[in-house]
């Protein structure tokens, strides 16, 4: 199940990258690809990661998760800074640690997934959770490689990366499978963490440069759209 999991997982990631790979050559529009993407991450957390992690452990373990999950970022964020310029390399510096970022944080949300599929014992709801992990992932494989794309890296590093955020899906598979049924705060904890993660990352890494460097209206209504889709793909789920 485990190795399901991770194929399943990697397979949405790349297929997402590959997505991405599309706008290789097209760092003019940079600010309009990242407003897009700011919608979808935007969408993903209000409309998925969100009312499951209130679900699973309520309002209060989610906003402790939320505001952990931003204090590490502040964290990592303070320790990996550098002084921006217009020279290429530093444009291609903070593309990267960008999407380190976004790395992790799709990591430590990979993982209660992964312990959920593995203490799952009905084959129907596995079906359905290996479909959802796939579809799903896509749009994660979208937003985070397009920053490391813009970079310049490869289409053999878009596959690496693939299988090392697909790791924790395939962890988690392994301890689910020692667990009867999974703590609803344990989902909570890892959900929200890396909800504050990627939300703190979106809106500081993502949101703001966009901001700065095109029309506040265009990336307003750029964000919007990728919003909305985001929201009519989960809803074909």
């Amino acid at each position: 199940m485990w190795l399901l999991g991770f194929l399943w997982t990697s397979s949405g990631i790349f297929i997402g990258g590959m997505i991405a790979w599309l706008f290789k050559g097209i760092k003019q529009r940079a600010n309009i690809i990242y407003a897009l993407c700011t919608g979808v991450i935007l969408g993903l957390i209000s409309f998925e990661i969100l009312p499951e992690a209130i679900e699973s452990g309520g309002w209060l373990s989610t906003i402790i998760g939320f505001v952990i999950g931003m204090m590490v970022f502040t964290v990592l964020h303070g320790s990996s800074h550098f002084k921006q310029g217009k020279e290429s390399y530093s444009k291609e510096k903070y593309y990267i640690r960008t999407g380190l970022l976004l790395m992790l944080s799709f990591a430590v949300h990979n993982f209660p997934i992964g312990i959920t599929l593995g203490a799952n014992q009905e084959p129907v709801l596995t079906k359905a959770l290996l479909q959802t992990l796939l579809f799903h992932s896509i749009p994660e494989g979208i937003i985070l490689f397009i920053p490391l794309i813009l970079a310049g890296l490869n289409i053999f590093t878009v596959l690496l990366i693939s299988f090392l955020v697909s790791v924790p899906v395939a962890l988690g598979v392994f301890i689910g499978s020692f667990l009867s049924i999974v703590h609803p705060l344990l989902n909570t904890a890892f959900m929200s963490f890396a909800m504050g993660m990627i939300f703190i990352v979106t809106v500081s890494e993502i949101l703001y440069p966009a901001l700065n460097n095109s029309s506040v209206f265009k990336i307003l209504c750029c964000t919007l759209i990728g919003f909305g889709v985001i929201g009519y793909y989960l809803h074909l789920l």
